[in-house]
């Protein structure tokens, strides 16, 4: 595995589309009541716009169409979908796909179960490491009443959680962020 280099602009990119989600007034905060089906289909037009904006600030034409043209979603019918290679006797099949300007893997977890993040950080992992994707963004919502998964980023840098976090993203490609509907 050779891995991509991240240079200023991805890393731009990458933080960029982290924030326009999540400052966003139409991502939903409490979201227990909702599957995670129900929130990636909102998160999808969020993406598409951030897109549309990163291709207008290139002062690219019909942004909004390169913006869908970059972009995949699991499930959408189309090439991504028949192209996965097998992995350990399955498909390895992000929740979204950023084809360009960089191809990024988009993974969206929500669980109040800390047991989720690690499955989260595992796919994620599969995702670079099978060179199908140069980087992955996960978003993991933490459903806990007392929001202890999120927690964790409020407490010193050391803590073992920052440094698999910063490991993760250091070695593997994988920008891993957390939210909570305790603001």
């Amino acid at each position: 595995m050779k891995k991509k280099k991240k240079s200023k602009q991805l890393i731009e990119f990458i933080e960029g589309l982290h924030k326009h989600i999540i400052d966003s007034p139409q991502f939903r905060r409490d979201t227990r009541t909702k599957s995670e089906t129900d929130i990636q289909r909102e998160l999808r037009s969020l993406i598409i716009q951030y897109l549309a904006i990163e291709y207008k600030k290139k002062g690219k034409k019909d942004c909004t169409q390169k913006a869908n043209e970059s972009f995949y979603w699991e499930g959408q019918e189309g090439k991504y979908g028949n192209q996965k290679r097998m992995l350990f006797a399955s498909r390895n099949y992000p929740d979204f796909i950023i084809k360009k300007p960089y191809l990024v893997a988009i993974e969206y977890k929500k669980s109040a179960s800390g047991s989720d993040v690690k499955r989260a950080i595992g796919q994620a992992l599969m995702h670079t490491l099978s060179d199908e994707f140069d980087f992955v963004y996960v978003l993991f919502h933490d459903e806990d009443k007392d929001g202890k998964i999120s927690g964790f980023q409020y407490k010193l840098e050391d803590s073992m959680e920052s440094k698999i976090i910063k490991r993760i993203w250091d070695d593997f490609n994988v920008f891993m962020r957390f939210t909570s509907f305790k603001k």
